[in-house]
């Protein structure tokens, strides 16, 4: 975590160099005012002028390190080249503009200072490019004094005055960057444990409303949705339907082949039907070999189009078992009706799935009028009649006589 936290932190200077640089010309501007009238003129624009040139390189060579995502390991080189110009072009101060008058070389002298203090911050997350600052800086300073000897009055204490300064900067530099850097490693090892946590938190949610065998959502998660929209049915005038699915003569399959084959049927049977449901169709396993499918905004009629849907794709090839098994199911459908709670919504699918069995199996049975669905060749609609108030339900007489396979 520790070279995670050197990563951010050389990021982190690139960018607030950046900033830092963008301001820069107000520094010129400054130095051009306390120079005005006490230098040459063509010795001040030759200054601004170099320093132009040398700030242009800067911006394009951090523009292009961020562009390219910054690594230490890539762009070590580059950075310090950056703070490497930026204190040649600061130190040139001396060569270019002192000597002139002792008040503005004061003053040029407190520049420095400050150039190298406001520079502090911006580095502090990357001290070897500060280190290279202000060596630049001082070693351009000190040359350009000793060239000047002649002229200048007090190159030493100048000479002298900067280091002790300098050095003085790196001293306090050195333990606020590590406890910067230190700050970085706790703040990526918190959002570590954040994101670690978060996952768990997820997998354990999905633990708690997901049916551990099959995948799909399990009872508890069922009610939860079908509450949440008996709760939007009511105020918001929204409708929805269910579909009740029992495999057909399941225990058979348990008894011939054995749980684990069971199980296998199970999950093969939860793909199939949810690879014919919408994106917000819900399918959970309502116990043993039952799952209902929960499909907001649609009516009764397109209920039953989807429940046909699942029928025949269950119906149509054996499911990948080993060894490969063919299956059916009765499917009930019901639709919400005002007034009906969930478990009475629940009874009603469940009472359409027992007509469905004793008309034959392998149907799609509805709860309501002509818009039931026979799905045999030769049966006929049936309906049941549903108590909403006490859940139950009871056959009424069919439509026509089923034809009973």
């Amino acid at each position: 975590m520790h070279d995670e936290a050197r990563e951010l932190g050389f990021a982190q200077s690139v960018h607030a160099l950046r900033v830092t640089l963008r301001v820069t010309p107000a520094g010129w501007a400054l130095v051009a005012w306390l120079a005005h009238g006490l230098v040459p003129l063509p010795e001040v624009m030759l200054w601004v002028g170099i320093f132009s040139a040398g700030w242009a390189v800067n911006m394009f060579i951090l523009r292009k390190i961020e562009r390219a995502g910054c690594s230490i390991q890539r762009h070590h080189n580059h950075l310090l080249a950056v703070a490497l110009i930026d204190g040649i072009s600061w130190g040139l101060v001396v060569l270019l503009l002192m000597t002139y008058d002792r008040y503005l070389d004061a003053w040029l002298t407190v520049v420095l200072c400050g150039i190298a203090s406001v520079n502090l911050p911006t580095y502090v997350t990357y001290p070897p490019a500060f280190r290279v600052l202000v060596a630049a800086m001082w070693i351009t300073a000190t040359a350009s004094a000793l060239h000047l000897v002649q002229g200048m009055r007090a190159a030493s204490q100048l000479v002298e005055g900067l280091l002790a300064y300098f050095f003085f900067l790196l001293y306090t530099m050195r333990s606020i960057s590590s406890r910067v850097i230190e700050g970085l490693r706790l703040q990526l090892e918190n959002a570590a444990l954040a994101n670690e946590l978060q996952s768990t938190l997820r997998h354990v949610e999905r633990q708690a409303t997901t049916d551990a065998l099959t995948g799909q959502l399990n009872r508890r998660a069922l009610d939860s949705l079908l509450l949440r929209c008996v709760d939007e049915a009511e105020h918001r005038s929204f409708r929805f339907s269910i579909l009740m699915l029992d495999v057909d003569h399941f225990k058979r399959i348990n008894d011939t082949h054995g749980h684990p084959v069971g199980d296998q049927a199970l999950r093969a049977v939860a793909e199939r039907v949810s690879a014919q449901l919408r994106g917000g169709d819900s399918c959970a396993r309502y116990g043993g070999e039952e799952f209902v499918v929960l499909l907001p905004g649609t009516s009764l009629a397109q209920a039953c189009e989807v429940g046909e849907r699942i029928r025949a794709a269950l119906a149509e090839t054996a499911l990948a078992t080993t060894p490969p098994l063919p299956v059916t199911a009765s499917i009930g459908v019901a639709e919400y009706a005002p007034g009906m709670l969930v478990d009475g919504v629940l009874a009603a699918a469940d009472g359409a799935v027992y007509v469905a069995k004793r008309s034959g199996r392998n149907q799609v049975r509805s709860v309501g009028d002509d818009a039931a669905v026979a799905s045999e060749p030769g049966l006929a609609v049936q309906t049941v009649a549903v108590d909403t108030d006490r859940g139950d339900h009871a056959l009424a007489p069919s439509v026509a006589s089923p034809a009973v396979h």
